[in-house]
């Protein structure tokens, strides 16, 4: 092509968290002789603190905020104006509200291509059921749909998407930037006489099962009453965590971080990662963790057994259960040293599989079929 393809990519989450960090990697990353990259986070107001404008305008990347006030027509006349101000071709979007205003868009410009990215879909009562599924029925009038991970493409039948129109590429990290000093340092079991120090990192929200890891910890503290656990994250379960806590004797044993900018930092103080969660896409925490050599005990669903595999590189417990997170808990607990030694496998797949200039260079092929591809 004699110039590159200018891609828009709308994101409504002000968090730099797993999908916002592969935004910001892949706008660093992305080869722009093929590919103008723009990010168009969705924002209350000038978006002057919103944490995703803030980390891409540090970085130097092109961001375009667009104000959003509630409203869906006026959003969708907002982004419409940004495509033609840009020269957009394609229009990239991530969740259920940008892909409604990637459809509204089009309608507007039928000339515009559309990519979504699936990064699965939280469900915890009637009102999630309706909207994962209404989303899951937006995708089969996308031109491509990127799947982060196998688990996440099965769960939009082929007949909707089909597999010339459906594409999975993992989540990725910066290999070499992520934690160098967190990864530097030398796991060794905990020191005899120092609380086991557990971490767990999420949205505090019920597709986590953080209730059910405080469950765990309260069986666990019966037999091994040193234990500690951090607990990375904001959300509207706060509150009710907090109060199951104290009624099972935690609050002096469980760290609320809140929203935490400095990751590597945090794993480089824990001892043993748990993800507690229901249902993931795939969780980048888990990525992370590899890649650092932590001991994981991760619940088995979404993609986290295409990063972790079990009595390999970490244990996977069956979900929704606190017995079986506790049962994997005393794994790490009964030997340290060999969940150690298997977490350092977990660095070797990360570092062959998830890069994310590998991944930035399969988005730009994406771009560049649908880009040619016939309306």
């Amino acid at each position: 092509m004699s110039r590159p393809i200018r891609v828009l990519q709308l994101r409504d989450s002000p968090w730099v968290d797993g999908p916002g960090r592969t935004i910001l990697e892949t706008a660093a990353r992305i080869d722009r002789s093929r590919v103008d990259y723009t990010i168009a986070p969705l924002v209350p107001d000038d978006g002057a603190t919103h944490p995703l404008v803030v980390a891409a305008r540090e970085r130097g990347l092109p961001v375009q905020p667009v104000t959003d006030t509630g409203p869906l027509a006026p959003l969708v006349e907002r982004v419409t104006g940004l495509v033609d101000r840009l020269g957009i071709e394609i229009l990239h979007s991530s969740e259920f509200r940008t892909n409604l205003v990637a459809l509204r868009c089009r309608r507007r410009r039928p000339h515009l291509k559309l990519v979504s990215t699936a990064h699965g879909w939280i469900a915890n009562e009637l009102r999630g059921q309706v909207k994962t599924l209404l989303d899951r029925i937006l995708l089969r009038r996308f031109d491509r749909v990127i799947f982060v991970s196998q688990a996440t493409r099965r769960r939009v039948p082929h007949w909707w998407v089909p597999d010339a129109r459906a594409q999975v590429i993992h989540n990725a990290l910066m290999l070499e930037s992520y934690g160098q000093a967190a990864r530097q340092t030398p796991r060794r079991p905990p020191v005899p006489g120092r609380p086991v120090r557990l971490l767990s990192v999420g949205r505090l929200s019920k597709e986590k099962g953080f209730d059910l890891l405080l469950r765990a910890v309260a069986e666990l503290v019966r037999d091994c009453p040193r234990i500690d656990l951090t607990i990375a994250g904001t959300g509207p379960e706060e509150a009710a965590l907090r109060g199951l806590g104290a009624e099972l004797s935690l609050t002096d044993r469980v760290r609320y971080a809140g929203y935490v900018t400095d990751m590597p930092a945090l794993y480089a103080e824990c001892d043993l990662v748990v993800q507690s969660s229901l249902t993931e896409g795939l969780p980048n925490v888990m990525l992370e963790t590899a890649y650092l050599g932590l001991p994981v005990v991760a619940t088995d669903v979404g993609g986290t057994r295409e990063v972790i595999e079990h009595g390999v590189n970490g244990w996977l417990v069956r979900a929704g259960s606190a017995a079986a997170l506790a049962a994997g808990i005393r794994r790490y607990l009964d030997d340290p040293a060999a969940s150690i030694a298997m977490a350092a496998r977990g660095r070797a797949h990360i570092e062959a599989n998830f890069s994310i200039a590998a991944r930035a260079a399969r988005q730009t092929v994406v771009y560049e079929a649908v880009a040619r591809s016939e309306q």
